[in-house]
């Protein structure tokens, strides 16, 4: 979907997407259409093909950026959204510390942190989606997946190399601490799995490690990441994974 002005970028789309347009309303109000119309012409998106995900906080649209490279267009819903559950996550992450507590700023808040926590982690080598731009509660990365349809979560795959992706999940986690940055949400839930590697996502409850509860989430992903990987019989415990990823020994 190419369109030259918002007007016909909003009758467009809803006309594209009318079956839709009921259920996502809660998403793509008039002001997320209007920073999806604003990404398009700043050229971090060209196109809009439809959606993926549906989720209760956010859903997922797959695009093109100008070099027709597929990208997901993460869009956090403004009214459906918590934001009483995300204000522990901002409260006392000095990037965001002047924010206004009300739930339009607190959205807008969440996906900025997304996009600077997937560049932090990109730039320190993890397996993530590049971050490509944001505006509001309009996130545009890398899109992980084939042609059809994005790439699985590890809850949705039986690995055959079990050991080789949790080590492989381990550093990545070891590089985000190195680069100042705990996930905060890590499970197999929020990683996917891609041409035999794990892609890490869902980068918004991250935290700087500066941040006042960085040492009681890494702790809490440490746990959701050996207990999954302890169901393969992969021979781990909570204190050893702790010590690799603050740079100990593996």
């Amino acid at each position: 979907m190419r369109v030259d002005t918002l007007k016909s970028f909003k009758n467009k789309f809803y006309n594209d997407y009318m079956e839709e347009r009921k259920i996502f309303q809660g998403v793509l109000d008039e002001k997320s259409l209007m920073s999806l119309y604003s990404l398009m012409n700043k050229g971090v998106l060209d196109m809009v093909h439809g959606f993926v995900k549906q989720g209760k906080e956010s859903s997922v649209l797959v695009g093109e950026d100008k070099k027709g490279r597929k990208v997901a267009v993460k869009v956090y819903a403004i009214e459906a959204s918590d934001f009483k559950n995300m204000w522990p996550y901002l409260h006392g992450d000095e990037r965001f510390k002047n924010i206004k507590r009300n739930k339009r700023d607190i959205v807008y808040a969440w996906c900025a942190k997304e996009h600077q926590n997937l560049f932090i982690a990109r730039r320190a080598g993890v397996k993530c989606p590049e971050p490509l731009g944001s505006l509001n509660n309009v996130l545009v990365m890398e899109f992980i997946g084939d042609e059809l349809e994005p790439a699985p979560r590890l809850n949705e795959v039986w690995l055959e190399e079990p050991e080789k992706v949790f080590k492989s999940v381990l550093e990545d986690m070891k590089r985000m601490y190195r680069a100042g940055l705990v996930h905060g949400d890590l499970s197999e839930f929020n990683i996917l799995f891609w041409n035999g590697e794990p892609w890490i996502i869902d980068m918004s409850q991250g935290v700087l490690l500066k941040h006042p509860r960085a040492q009681e989430l890494l702790e809490r992903d440490v746990k959701n990441v050996v207990r999954f990987f302890r169901k393969y019989g992969v021979e781990t415990n909570e204190d050893e994974v702790t010590k690799v990823v603050k740079g100990g020994s593996e």
